[in-house]
């Protein structure tokens, strides 16, 4: 299949396409006319990576995670190790919620607290 045709099937740019390609991810082999020409289950890994790129991963991680699956390149405990590696990630992104989500909070507070006259009168300040 030709990239306009995967590009509708994946609803991924062609442009992103091409940029999978330069990057590892998929695969197409040439025309005669020059044209690339993707395989039948292309549309699957595209949307595989389209999935994990819209989590946040770059290309470069996607195609570290790609080494572990399928073929002959597939290496488990490496996979779990990754996996490993990418909840301890998780977990430091979920922290610095917290953290930002409290900062965030506190200065709603003092925001509020200016900005109504019956506390200012008081003046107490939280």
């Amino acid at each position: 299949m030709r990239i306009g045709e995967l590009a509708r099937r994946t609803k991924v740019s062609a442009r992103a396409l091409r940029h999978y390609e330069v990057q590892g991810l998929i695969e197409s082999t040439r025309l005669e006319n020059g044209y690339r020409d993707y395989a039948a289950d292309i549309p699957e890994t595209v949307r595989w990576i389209k999935e994990l790129i819209d989590c946040g991963f770059s290309t470069k991680q996607v195609r570290g995670l790609a080494n572990f699956i399928g073929g002959d390149r597939a290496d488990p405990e490496r996979f779990v190790a990754r996996l490993t590696e990418l909840r301890t990630k998780l977990h430091a992104l979920d922290t610095l919620i917290g953290v930002l989500t409290e900062r965030r909070n506190r200065l709603s507070e003092k925001i509020d607290f200016y900005s109504n006259p019956t506390s200012r009168k008081t003046g107490y300040q939280k």
